[in-house]
This record gives structure tokens, sequence and C-alpha cells, in this order.
């Protein structure tokens, strides 16, 4: 089963900025492989966290929606 996760590309950067994504829920993460630049991510904690705790979740392919482009 296909899980798929939204996430938000986000432009701060830093360890003040990744605290402030914290305090409002969010988990800021790091997109990169391959050839292509890394691209800063935003996730949503409670969404993220409701996934995690589903066993499926350690075991599937996920899907990564950044911004409508998967």
């Amino acid at each position: 089963m296909a899980i798929e996760i939204s996430a938000r590309k986000r432009e701060a950067q830093g360890t003040g900025a990744s605290r402030r994504l914290r305090r409002l829920g969010k988990v800021p993460g790091i997109l990169y492989g391959g050839d292509k630049d890394p691209v800063n991510l935003e996730l949503d904690h409670q969404a993220l966290y409701l996934n995690l705790r589903n066993e499926r979740f350690h075991a599937s392919i996920l899907t990564l929606d950044a911004a409508g482009t998967k």
C-alpha cells in the first residue's frame, strides 16, 4: 500500500528557523538525492505522527507531495 505525505517547500534555513517551525507544529526536513539540488521542506507534525504510529508505514512505499510535485 502506498502512503502519500504532503510537504511544503520552505525558504528559511538554520537552527532558529527550524525551532520556529517546531513551535508551530511543523517538522523541518531536506529532500536530496540523485543529481538534483537539495530541497528544504516542512511537514505537518500531527499527520506525520499519526502515520508513524501505523505499522504498515514503516514497510510501505511513500509518495511525497511537495508543492504539487510528486
